[in-house]
């Protein structure tokens, strides 16, 4: 991010000194434009009214950035209840794990021993003899290798479809 789009958005509400308005006011207008640009419909109507890029960015952290007990609780409950689909693609149903807890972070919530638990105990029934395999003969489970283990089961998955349907097809 350049300096003065920097300056716009961490509450430097009047222009430098030594800067032309014109200067400002496009700098200004560049960056709420772009905050603008990442936003849905419904989070940019509750944002529009407001005229600088410090005001906007402002309304923003009050309404999503908070690390009010609520918000913690919520997001610990959203990933207390989260349960994969059965045939729902491992690295879909990986990702919104890990958007769950990278927001848990931000909010300074911490899960270290956990996070593999939470992770193996939300998998389908069909995961049931790779998650014990998983689980067990280990002396640390990390939820890192816990996403490869997934990750490589399904490929090797995908590898057997394959090969099964192309076996059928030279048969038939």
């Amino acid at each position: 991010m350049k300096k003065g789009k920097r300056k716009a958005l961490f509450g430097i509400e009047k222009k430098p000194s030594k800067m032309k308005d014109d200067k400002w006011n496009e700098i200004d207008f560049r960056t709420k434009a772009t905050i603008i640009l990442c936003l849905s419909d419904e989070i940019f109507y509750n944002v529009m009214n407001e005229e600088t890029t410090a005001g906007f960015w402002c309304m923003l952290k009050n309404m999503y950035m908070t690390k009010s007990l609520s918000k913690k609780l919520f997001m610990k409950k959203q990933l207390y209840i989260l349960r994969m689909k059965e045939g729902m693609p491992i690295l879909k149903y990986l990702n919104t794990f890990k958007r769950i807890l990278s927001d848990l972070l931000a909010l300074k919530v911490k899960l270290e021993e956990d996070k593999a638990l939470l992770l193996l105990s939300s998998l389908p029934s069909s995961y049931d003899h790779l998650a014990t395999t998983i689980m067990y003969g280990k002396e640390i489970l990390e939820l890192e290798n816990v996403r490869q283990m997934l990750q490589n089961n399904e490929l090797i998955k995908k590898t057997d479809s394959i090969e099964e349907a192309s076996g059928l097809f030279i048969k038939g």
